[in-house]
């Protein structure tokens, strides 16, 4: 009889957060439902801009691996990057001297160019650096991931078989 209570207790307990969950799931669909034409199209062009800043990234050496946009409350933007080649201090200068109009291109550079200096100090004898991420939301967020060893060499050979 004790363990059946438990069970009672357990599913109860299961139920009421899966609801709280739903409950909260619909709240955020509703509020991004509720987005403004105004605030639709300012999330639109904040995109855009991400977008359009992506290839001076790589001039700076960095290539993006893949974006994702997260409609979400907050939104959300999500570049995952590798670093392709090392670009010397002075030509990144010159990139912030040519582009300092674009607030999103030295937001990202800054963020990529610090992470990069973060990972070089980190090493691991079963991982290996695999890409760098930035989280453009509210608080903004940068991501240092790692791959096993074993799986990023898998990956590597796959990769020359295509």
């Amino acid at each position: 009889m004790k363990e059946n209570s438990i069970i009672k207790k357990t599913s109860k307990s299961v139920s009421e957060n899966t609801d709280q969950i739903i409950n909260q799931l619909k709240s955020g669909l509703s509020k991004i439902g509720e987005f403004g034409t105004n605030t639709k199209n300012k999330f639109l062009n904040y995109v855009k801009e991400v977008f359009d800043v992506l290839p001076l990234i790589e001039k700076a050496g960095f290539r993006t691996n893949r974006l994702i946009v997260g409609i979400t409350v907050p939104p959300s933007i999500e570049i995952h990057v590798s670093r392709f080649k090392d670009v010397d201090k002075s030509k990144l200068d010159e990139l912030y001297e040519e582009y300092k109009d674009r607030k999103m291109f030295k937001l990202i550079l800054k963020s990529l160019i610090m992470s990069n200096d973060f990972q070089s100090k980190l090493s691991s004898d079963s991982l290996v650096f695999s890409e760098t991420c930035i989280e453009i939301s509210i608080p903004p967020k940068v991501s240092i991931k790692y791959l096993n060893k074993d799986i990023a060499n898998i990956n590597k050979i796959e990769t020359e078989f295509d």
